[in-house]
């Protein structure tokens, strides 16, 4: 009430209202940020997922145009040239087990890599190579760091000489053929006569290298039909061996052979392809008929 006696107005209080504004309009300044952030985000998978879709098609581009193998080349000449630069150069070849092999043999197998980088050398590569030579049996490859590829051989030991069409073929006991050779070359090797004979000979040079005695008697062995074997004797006598037991056909004839002498009597053949008789003939005399373990 003023001086006057008259009754003044509420005033009304506005902080109610000013609060609920300031909510208000909060709220929608959050929403409104929410929605640009989500619109962001999105924009920024989609920017993400283009630049993925044209990195692809341009390494796609490079790669059928054979850019990316030429930038690679290039990458690799110079990483091996800074390898040189920093010692890393191939300067010498050393190898052991080497008999047969000669030395231009290994180092053209090895190829060309004097002066090369040996970070950047191949050695499965040149193990692969020095195994396709004929004396090579085994081989391994190693660079010994920093300037040395060192070259380790197994060779093959000569078992036989194969002959097909008039040339001759030195063979390992595997029949892996090793070189061509000549008639005076390893006369006191086994002759191996016929065709697919390396691929059979195994077997048969495996049991007779368990029999000694009969090894060293050994002056051919004939394929036949490419089935079976029959082996011709220093003396001339022709022995005719099973298509199957090969290796229990050979171990008896070395026993009859032991007990009897009988590859030392003037025969024409023996005939053990029965597996239960051994038929052999003398020169000059009729066929004689055995059954098998009986020596007399």
């Amino acid at each position: 009430m003023d001086g006057g006696g008259c009754i003044m107005p509420k005033v009304k209080k506005k902080n109610g209202r000013k609060t609920t504004k300031r909510k208000s309009s909060r709220k929608k300044q959050e929403g409104f940020f929410d929605r640009i952030s989500a619109i962001w985000t999105n924009m920024s998978r989609a920017a993400l997922a283009g630049s993925v879709l044209i990195a692809l098609v341009a390494l796609g581009f490079l790669w059928t145009g054979g850019y990316i193998g030429l930038m690679g080349e290039k990458l690799s000449r110079v990483a091996g040239a800074g390898a040189v630069t920093a010692g890393f150069e191939v300067r010498r070849i050393t190898a052991r087990g080497v008999d047969h092999v000669s030395e231009d043999e290994i180092l053209s197998a090895v190829g060309p890599v004097m002066g090369a980088s040996i970070l950047h050398f191949d050695a499965d590569r040149a193990r692969a190579a020095v195994e396709q030579l004929g004396w090579v049996r085994a081989a391994a490859v190693s660079r010994l760091m920093p300037d040395t590829i060192h070259v380790s051989v197994r060779e093959r030991e000569p078992a036989a000489v194969w002959q097909l069409s008039g040339a001759l073929h030195l063979i390992d006991d595997t029949g892996a053929i090793i070189r061509e050779v000549d008639a005076y070359e390893y006369a006191d090797l086994p002759l191996i006569v016929g065709a697919g004979a390396p691929g059979a000979a195994s077997e048969m040079l495996k049991a007779l290298h368990v029999e000694p005695e009969l090894w060293q008697r050994a002056s051919a062995l004939i394929r036949v039909s490419d089935r079976r074997w029959n082996l011709k004797t220093k003396n001339g006598v022709d022995v005719k061996f099973p298509e199957h037991g090969l290796g229990e056909a050979v171990r008896y004839l070395a026993r009859l052979h032991d007990e009897t002498g009988l590859l030392d009597e003037p025969l024409e053949y023996v005939d053990l392809r029965d597996p239960e008789n051994f038929v052999y003939r003398t020169k000059g005399a009729m066929e004689m008929d055995k059954p098998l373990g009986r020596v007399n």
